[in-house]
């Protein structure tokens, strides 16, 4: 087999599978710069962590205070968002990892250093499944 025939085969071939392509996500983060606080995208979103398209770049380990707005809620949704503290985990040309901090259970205060109370993961969780519930939708229609 010649070198690179089973790529180019398989781009080739007409039984690749494709999945829907997606809409961008539901879902803005804000955070304070100095400047007026802008949306800013989300690439991905799990429990864990978000990926964030922007030109900012933050050392690996910067903890940052963003509120995550879901933007298919209704203005008056008292879960059209929330405050989470987010530690910056990698950055490539298009934007930054970051990894949720959320309280531990039991522990009765943020350690010191955090900008911001935030949310705990039992509200994070939800806020997600809602966002995700939305994506499952638009994909089925």
């Amino acid at each position: 087999m010649a070198p690179g025939k089973g790529w180019l085969d398989w781009l080739l071939s007409k039984d690749r599978r494709h999945g829907k392509p997606r809409k961008s996500l539901p879902l803005v983060v804000y955070y304070w710069d100095g400047a007026l606080p802008i949306a800013h995208q989300v690439r991905d979103v799990s429990a864990s962590g978000l990926y964030l398209l922007t030109e900012h770049r933050w050392y690996p380990g910067t903890v940052l205070a963003m509120t995550l707005q879901w933007t298919e809620a209704q203005i008056g949704d008292p879960d059209r968002a929330v405050t989470v503290n987010a530690r910056v985990v990698r950055s490539t040309e298009d934007g930054v990892g970051f990894e949720f901090v959320l309280p531990e259970k039991g522990t009765p205060f943020w350690p010191l250093g955090l900008p911001a109370d935030g949310t705990d993961a039992k509200k994070l969780n939800h806020f997600l499944q809602r966002v995700s519930d939305t994506i499952k939708t638009d994909a089925s229609e």
